[in-house]
């Protein structure tokens, strides 16, 4: 066996995008859970309202295509959402066929959540400036294209 470089590591932990990537999320999912906290809502919680209600009658499967993840992990969120009765499902059968809604304790519960949200993302434009902030939310994007187009490098 090969003697690991450890200074690359560090390298890596500096240049990876995919590092830093992950990084920010969870610093992000840590800010917007506190913020969110009093509603008891979580930031994935939050994303997910938001979509269910920007893409009204969307089915589990439209809404894990957008936001790029897997319907069964979506799939979860969406049960939980249910159970709190913030969300319903109407319609056919399964992840594909049922049309998903806010219900009216969903439409109050984002009518107290998009004020925080408000507030949060001023608090990060405060920090970053808004030109920052739209610039990084740009890279963000294109990252995600550049990551989707890209071949994967195996060993």
């Amino acid at each position: 066996m090969s003697e690991l470089d450890l200074s690359l590591l560090k390298r890596v932990a500096a240049e990876c995008p995919g590092f830093q990537a992950r990084a920010t999320a969870r610093a992000l999912t840590r800010f917007y859970n506190a913020c969110f906290k009093p509603l008891e809502l979580t930031a994935e919680q939050f994303s997910l309202l938001v979509g269910i209600g920007a893409a009204h009658g969307a089915s589990v499967v439209d809404l894990a295509a957008s936001a790029g993840v897997d319907a069964t992990t979506l799939s979860r969120g969406v049960q939980v959402l249910q159970r709190r009765g913030l969300i319903q499902a109407e319609g056919g059968r399964g992840r594909a066929g049922k049309r998903l809604s806010l219900t009216l304790s969903g439409l109050s519960l984002m009518t107290e959540a998009l004020p925080v949200w408000e507030r949060a993302k001023a608090s990060l434009s405060r920090r970053l400036s808004k030109a920052t902030l739209r610039a990084t939310r740009q890279a963000m994007m294109d990252l995600a294209d550049a990551a989707a187009e890209a071949r994967p490098v195996l060993p």
